[in-house]
C-alpha cells in the first residue's frame, strides 16, 4: 500500500492569518509539522499543498516537497485533491491512501499516522478514516474550534460539529466526548469522489469536511487514540502549545 502524506497550508486563516509560518521554539508550525511526519517511514512523500508563494518557497528552502494550489479552494480536502493529482504526475508514482495533515496540528507523530493507516490494511471497503480522542475539559467542549464528533457502536462517526454534542454531556472522570484529531487518511479514489461531490448544507453549517461524507450517505471511520494533542486555530492556541511542547521536553530531559 503506497501513502503520501499531503499538508494543506494557506496563509489566510480567518482566525488565525500566516498561522503556517508562526514559530514553535523557532520553528515555524508547517515546517515542524513535515519533519515530524516525515519520520514515518511508511509514507511514500511527504508534500505541503499551498496557494502561497511565501509557503512555497519556505519548504523549497528547507528541502522540502511543496506543490502549488488553486487559491479557490475553501476546504482542506479539496485542496489535499488537486495536490495528490499533481504529486502523481510529478513523482510519476500512484497512491493507494492519502494522509491529510492539517497544518495546524503541530503534535502530531509518526505513531498517529501509523495509527490512522491500519484500518486500510485490515478492511478494503474503508473509505476514510479520522482520528479522535477524548475531551477532557468543559472549556475545550464549549469551544467552537474544537470539532467534537458522535459515533456508533462500530466506531463509525454520526455526526460532527463544532457545538457541544452529545447535549448531555456531564464529565465522567475528565471525559466529556470526544474531538477529531485533523490526521484523516481517504482512499485515493475514495477523495477524487468526493471533490465531484457538491457542497452539502451542514457541511457548509458546520464548516466541517467530513459532513459532505456522511450527507451523501457513506462512513467515516473512527479511530482513538491516546495521546492529547491541541491544533492551533487562535496565538492562545499556539502559545498553549508551545507550554506543552516545552513541558514534555523537560520531562524527557529530567
Amino acid at each position: 500500500m503506497k501513502s503520501i502524506a499531503i499538508i494543506p497550508v494557506r496563509m489566510g486563516s480567518s482566525r488565525f492569518p500566516g498561522k503556517p509560518l508562526k514559530k514553535i521554539n523557532g520553528i515555524p508550525m508547517v515546517e515542524m509539522i513535515y519533519k515530524l511526519i516525515s519520520k514515518n517511514k511508511s509514507l511514500s512523500k511527504v508534500v505541503v499543498a499551498t496557494c502561497d508563494k511565501i509557503i512555497f518557497d519556505y519548504i523549497k528552502s528547507i528541502n522540502g516537497e511543496v506543490v502549488m494550489t488553486s487559491i479557490k479552494h475553501q476546504r482542506a480536502s479539496d485542496r489535499t485533491a488537486e495536490a495528490l493529482i499533481k504529486c502523481e504526475k510529478k513523482y510519476k508514482q500512484k497512491f493507494d491512501v492519502v494522509v491529510m495533515v492539517q497544518g495546524d496540528e503541530p503534535m502530531v507523530d509518526k505513531k498517529m499516522i501509523q495509527k490512522s493507516l491500519e484500518p486500510f490494511k485490515k478492511n478494503k471497503k474503508i473509505n476514510v478514516v479520522n482520528l479522535i480522542s477524548k475531551i477532557k475539559s468543559k472549556q475545550l467542549m464549549e469551544d467552537p474550534n474544537c470539532i467534537k464528533v458522535v459515533k456508533n457502536l462500530n466506531n463509525e462517526a454520526l455526526y460532527f460539529s463544532r457545538s457541544p454534542i452529545p447535549h448531555n454531556n456531564k464529565s465522567k472522570k475528565n471525559f466529556y466526548g470526544y474531538k477529531q484529531v485533523c490526521i484523516i487518511p481517504f482512499k485515493k479514489e475514495f477523495l477524487l469522489k468526493y471533490i465531484k461531490l457538491k457542497p452539502t448544507e451542514l457541511e457548509e453549517k458546520e464548516s466541517i469536511d467530513m459532513m459532505r461524507i456522511l450527507e451523501n450517505g457513506y462512513s467515516v471511520n473512527l479511530v482513538e487514540i491516546s495521546k492529547e494533542t491541541f491544533p492551533v486555530d487562535t496565538l492562545t492556541d499556539l502559545q498553549k502549545v508551545i507550554k506543552i511542547i516545552n513541558e514534555k521536553w523537560k520531562e524527557k530531559i529530567i
